[in-house]
């Protein structure tokens, strides 16, 4: 199988060999724009992004080779992750799964059996699209106003913060000089690390806490690393909140992403609020996948305690 520039030679790897063909068969443009591969037991494989739904009808078989080449063949080696219903790629491609959960005796997840369909997530790395949300957090050519970015699944968060990092880690305009940047990166998909070492580009003052919880590892950074910024994805929960909310105190900048389709979903929820009561965040960008993913929609403000689109 011949792999191509607009796809990863690490999924074609993985994909079996009459869905990686018809996958190939598809236009280069549109191969560009795929986000993520789905494989769902009798039915035909879907290719998000393009929105297409290949002629391949997915079969046990199919499910047992991804998962076969996925784990080496050893489902044990990768319980751990399984528990969280994913297992990340070299490259920060990430695989999903459903099935049956099974709950351990703590009522908590113990593994995922007899998986019925698989979604292959493709981590890009975009140079240049977080420019517009740099110029918009940027408070001085050497200070940035903590953010939370917020949007639906698949709407490019995760992608914004990635180059979000490389830009504040290296010092590009509009920022004079590399900030002391700690990324928390606790599904290791922004900085996609492998062994240690980064495979996405997140800046050369950058340090990664890989495989961390979030809460964990924002107070790890405190503590040791002395960061100007640190950056974390999917906060949620009280323990994140207080977490960032030390940060605050501190005068550390926090750069965070937050599930909500609308500002009114994101501030229904009480932590967020508090956060934005309390100054830890000073705007909240609204990420929309359309024209593509990473698109900033909207930026509000916190304006005495009340959240306001942003006037720049």
């Amino acid at each position: 199988m011949q792999t191509t520039s607009l796809f990863p030679a690490t999924i074609l790897h993985l994909l079996p060999e009459d869905v990686g063909k018809s996958v190939l068969s598809q236009s280069g443009v549109m191969l560009d724009g795929v986000s993520e591969i789905r494989l769902r037991i009798g039915r035909r494989v879907q290719l998000v992004g393009p929105d297409v739904f290949l002629p391949v009808v997915v079969e046990q078989g199919h499910l047992r080779h991804v998962l076969a080449t996925l784990t080496r063949s050893s489902l044990y080696a990768v319980e751990a992750e399984l528990r969280h219903g994913f297992i990340t790629l070299p490259g920060g491609h990430r695989v999903g799964i459903a099935g049956k959960v099974v709950l351990g005796s703590e009522g908590g997840v113990q593994t995922v059996r007899d998986i019925s369909s698989v979604n292959i997530r493709i981590a890009k790395g975009y140079h240049g699209c977080a420019k517009e949300l740099a110029a918009a957090l940027c408070k001085s050519r050497s200070t940035i106003r903590s953010a939370l970015l917020f949007g639906p699944p698949s709407s490019g968060k995760t992608t914004l913060l990635r180059d979000l990092a490389r830009m504040l880690g290296s010092g590009e305009a509009p920022f004079a000089r590399p900030h002391r940047v700690t990324l928390v990166d606790e599904r290791s998909e922004i900085a996609g690390s492998m062994g240690g070492a980064p495979q996405f580009d997140v800046g050369l003052a950058t340090d990664v806490l890989d495989a961390c919880p979030k809460s964990i590892g924002m107070t790890m950074a405190l503590r040791s690393l002395s960061p100007e910024v640190v950056i974390v994805d999917e906060l949620g929960g009280t323990e994140d909140a207080l977490a960032v909310a030390d940060l605050a105190r501190a005068g550390v900048a926090l750069v965070g992403t937050a599930h909500a389709g609308s500002v009114q979903e994101l501030f229904a929820r009480f932590e967020i609020m508090a956060l934005a009561r309390h100054e830890a965040i000073e705007r909240f960008v609204e990420v929309s996948p359309t024209p593509r993913p990473g698109t900033v929609k909207q930026i509000y403000d916190r304006q005495r305690g009340e959240v306001k689109l942003w006037r720049g």
